[in-house]
């Protein structure tokens, strides 16, 4: 009965189901004046009576008696449907009526509001009147004619899902049999992905050849234009002059590194090195004289060996030496980051490199390890206000 009051609450299709085969235990006499005893709760709503059970008896087998009976029923003017809920026969004309007659329910409810009126008022459906006799049929371009026949004559085919359906667990997935090839033999070819040590991938391109022949004319349209000896004749004395001394001397360092190697792979043994090397200052400038390059004579303190500076103090009174001339210029040791260097032009490079890799040093310079930043423990935004009594000191 809780079910039954529910209803009442609910715009919904009341659905009475009478059991016409009588197999529950209530006669078609009882179940009639149940009907009828609820019908008066369900006045504003509408209602189906469906017979159930007909896969075990048909309302046309039953007794004079029962058609009687289902006779005073019809004739209240309320649908009667018949389903089998066993069977499932009927289930589906049964939903779509209920479905369809709910929806009139609300329809002619929403139109009976008073809002609906006033919004009904202003609806119109504009009617076109015929104006003259003038024939004016659709214009259908050609291009849309012609594509309409062209998908008429399409054969059907048949979609992936539907041949795994057919073939069920047999179904193998085959993915080669689109592919477009000029021969249709060397579709199921077995082609290894690395081979050599390259990827397969990488080389395949239908317009491998086309793409290599244009290479090749424009190779040969900048051989001719001499594209590749004027980069070289563009070049100053200077520059050409420096190449080749860059040449030698890199030639003279192979010949030194084979030579180091052949006296290495002399099995004998080998003794230690004496104290005294046997490469000199002299020597290197004999070598460099002779592969053209030229140690300016600034550049030979560059090779003197340090003088040894101890922190300790030196002695208040030392003997005094014989007293000797001052250094030369020319004798005197260079500034440190001029060691090395040519002329300004590479000096002024230098600098300029050495300023650029200083920057990210120099970011947040005055920042070191000693210096520690105590932030504020307990923000103000976050402490201010009541708190109840707890451990939570934030908000």
């Amino acid at each position: 009965m809780q079910a039954v009051a529910a209803l009442i609450h609910i715009r919904a299709v009341v659905l009475y189901i009478m059991d016409i085969s009588e197999q529950c235990g209530h006669s078609l006499e009882a179940q009639l004046a149940l009907y009828r005893n609820t019908k008066p709760s369900f006045s504003n709503r509408p209602i189906i009576i469906i017979l159930n059970k007909t896969d075990i008896v048909r309302p046309d087998e039953l007794t004079d008696e029962k058609k009687k009976v289902l006779e005073e029923l019809r004739a209240e003017g309320e649908p009667i449907l018949e389903m089998s809920t066993l069977t499932e026969d009927g289930v589906m004309a049964v939903k779509v009526e209920a479905c369809e007659r709910l929806l009139t329910f609300r329809v002619e409810q929403k139109m009976k509001s008073s809002k609906m009126a006033t919004v009904a008022n202003r609806l119109h459906v504009a009617m076109p009147k015929k104006r003259d006799d003038k024939e004016r049929p659709p214009c259908i371009p050609a291009s849309v004619l012609r594509k309409q026949h062209m998908a008429v004559d399409k054969p059907i085919r048949k979609l992936e899902k539907e041949i795994e359906q057919e073939m069920g667990d047999d179904y193998m997935l085959d993915l080669r049999k689109t592919w477009l090839l000029a021969n249709e033999e060397e579709k199921y070819d077995i082609i290894p992905e690395i081979w050599n040590g390259k990827n397969i991938a990488d080389f395949i391109d239908p317009e491998i050849m086309q793409k290599l022949e244009e290479l090749e004319k424009e190779e040969e349209a900048r051989e001719d234009a001499h594209y590749y000896s004027m980069s070289e004749s563009e070049e100053d004395e200077e520059t050409k002059e420096m190449r080749k001394t860059a040449r030698i001397i890199r030639e003279k360092r192979k010949i030194i590194t084979m030579e180091s190697r052949e006296k290495r792979r002399v099995e004998k043994p080998r003794m230690p090195r004496p104290t005294k090397r046997s490469r000199s200052q002299a020597q290197l400038e004999t070598e460099m004289e002779d592969l053209g390059v030229e140690i300016p004579t600034e550049a030979s303190s560059h090779y003197m060996r340090a003088k040894s500076r101890s922190s300790s103090r030196p002695p208040l009174k030392r003997k005094r030496d014989d007293s000797e001339a001052p250094a030369s210029r020319s004798r005197s040791r260079p500034p440190r980051d001029r060691s090395g260097l040519r002329d300004n032009k590479m000096i002024a490079k230098v600098k300029k490199m050495a300023k650029k890799a200083q920057k990210p040093f120099n970011h947040q310079a005055k920042k070191g390890e000693g210096d520690r930043v105590i932030l504020n423990m307990k923000p103000k935004h976050l402490f201010s206000g009541k708190r109840k009594a707890g451990k939570t000191d934030r908000r």
